[in-house]
């Protein structure tokens, strides 16, 4: 009889601590979260900024980007244009109709000429004028 007691009175202590342990941890828990929330609160606020600042600046960048391929784009047609431009007010006559290979020779060695010329003369103007 007396272990059948000792062995109720052992039920009785674990079914209470089975049922108290779990509920205090939780509560401990709880109080745990309770206290970091305003930590945890302000960490998720300053990373959303990091990420809106980040992506903010990702798209200064684009934009200062496309700016630049845009200017670079003109830059490189104007300088096409003013090539043409170039050229045809230098260009030798009957060039347009090559008469044998030595006069397709001689135009093309003209032409390499005046692209040099022309290069060096869009150079010095470009170059006074970005600064």
């Amino acid at each position: 009889m007396k272990l059948i007691v000792k062995i109720a009175f052992l039920l009785v202590i674990m079914a209470a601590a089975s049922t108290f342990i779990p509920s205090y941890l939780m509560r401990g828990i709880n109080e745990l979260r309770q206290r970091n929330i305003p930590e945890v609160q302000e960490l998720a606020k300053r990373q959303k900024e990091d990420t809106l600042r980040d992506q903010e600046l990702q798209r200064l960048l684009a934009i200062k980007e496309n700016q630049q391929k845009e200017k670079a784009q003109r830059l490189a047609h104007e300088k096409q244009q003013a090539w043409y431009a170039w050229y045809s007010k230098r260009e030798e006559k009957g060039c347009d109709n090559w008469q044998s290979d030595r006069h397709m020779v001689e135009c093309t060695n003209k032409k390499m000429d005046l692209k040099s010329e022309f290069k060096k003369v869009w150079n010095s103007q470009h170059r006074l004028s970005q600064k």
